[in-house]
């Protein structure tokens, strides 16, 4: 069985970050977006707030982007076994640098090079 990759076309800035993936997958991932829409929101609820602090670190740190805005929340999920359980959301919004455009496409060119 075998598998056809097709192109990351996201539709909105919001990438939503887990634990299933490494951080370096989710940078990469970033960059499609910064590349897209020039602005991305890092989403991340209970242990990924990790992830999503090194991606946002990771990316302002490389100057492929610059911190807009930081924001926490607290999160209830629905349901009876989760009553009273409360979990915290991270919300980061970052914006392609200056250079950044320049960077991402030079990455993704040496990542992925035209046949």
């Amino acid at each position: 069985m075998s598998q056809v990759k097709q192109p990351l076309d996201p539709k909105d800035k919001v990438l939503n970050i887990s634990r299933k993936k490494t951080s370096s997958q989710f940078i990469f991932l970033a960059k499609i977006f910064l590349k897209k829409f020039g602005e991305i929101e890092l989403h991340g609820l209970g242990d990924a707030t990790k992830t999503v602090a090194q991606v946002a670190e990771s990316l302002v740190r490389k100057e492929y982007a610059t911190y807009v805005k930081i924001e926490t929340q607290t999160f209830q999920p629905e349901g009876e076994e989760n009553k009273g359980r409360k979990k915290v959301k991270l919300i980061a919004k970052l914006t392609i640098s200056d250079k950044g455009l320049q960077l991402i496409e030079e990455d993704l060119l040496r990542k992925h090079p035209q046949q």
